[in-house]
């Protein structure tokens, strides 16, 4: 573990995680940006705030998708890889053109769907860290990502409360950016899984001077 968590000290992979990391925080504020200067169009069904979450989570589609080609064909990995891109892809589907056709984006029809994807992220999370030997960065970034998807399903389940204080539309975008953040948090995390897995198979060197230097 020791030798695998020295890859990410790599400077070409440091600058790199940390080049998407910048971008994510300004993707954010980007989306920020543009609802503030739309905000008229939070009353839509489809608000703007749903598509930067559809682009994030098929971007995290398309990096699981990447992490599984890593791997042999048919390889237990591979298929877990690829049924997990399958899986964002089709939220992210859900995201951009509602298929569900959701009536109220409180917990309601598609409450139970809502709890269902919460109760196996960590199973998806553990498998993925357990099956590619994920170091601390991308574990903690997958860790922290949850928690923030947890926080965002609680202020989803409680924000009727809210609508008392203020306009609908705020709550809206409020929902909307609570789920970019932890879509955002698992993007980092998975970039930082994908360096690690491109590093042991293309800077083999690099993997093997980590060894000689663990203590």
């Amino acid at each position: 573990m020791v030798a695998v968590t020295n890859l990410l000290k790599l400077p070409l992979l440091r600058s790199v995680y940390r080049a998407f990391a910048v971008g994510l925080v300004l993707y954010f504020c980007a989306d920020i940006l543009f609802v503030a200067a739309h905000f008229n169009l939070m009353s839509d069904p489809e608000a703007p705030t749903e598509y930067a979450n559809s682009i994030a989570l098929g971007v995290g589609a398309l990096i699981c998708l990447m992490i599984g080609q890593q791997h042999r064909l048919w390889s237990a990995a591979r298929v877990f890889w690829t049924l997990a891109a399958f899986a964002v892809a089709l939220f992210a589907a859900n995201e951009m053109f509602d298929l569900p056709v959701r009536i109220d984006r409180a917990w309601s029809e598609d409450g139970y769907l809502d709890l269902f994807i919460l109760a196996v992220t960590p199973i998806g999370l553990y498998l993925a860290c357990s099956i590619e030997a994920a170091p601390r960065l991308p574990s903690l970034a997958m860790a922290t990502g949850f928690v923030f998807q947890c926080l965002s399903d609680l202020l989803d389940l409680i924000d009727d409360g809210f609508d008392r204080y203020w306009d609908r539309r705020v709550t809206d975008m409020i929902n909307d950016l609570s789920q970019l953040i932890f879509i955002e948090t698992y993007l980092f995390g998975l970039v930082c899984l994908l360096l690690i897995l491109l590093a042991r198979r293309f800077l083999p060197d690099a993997h093997d001077s980590s060894r000689i230097r663990q203590p």
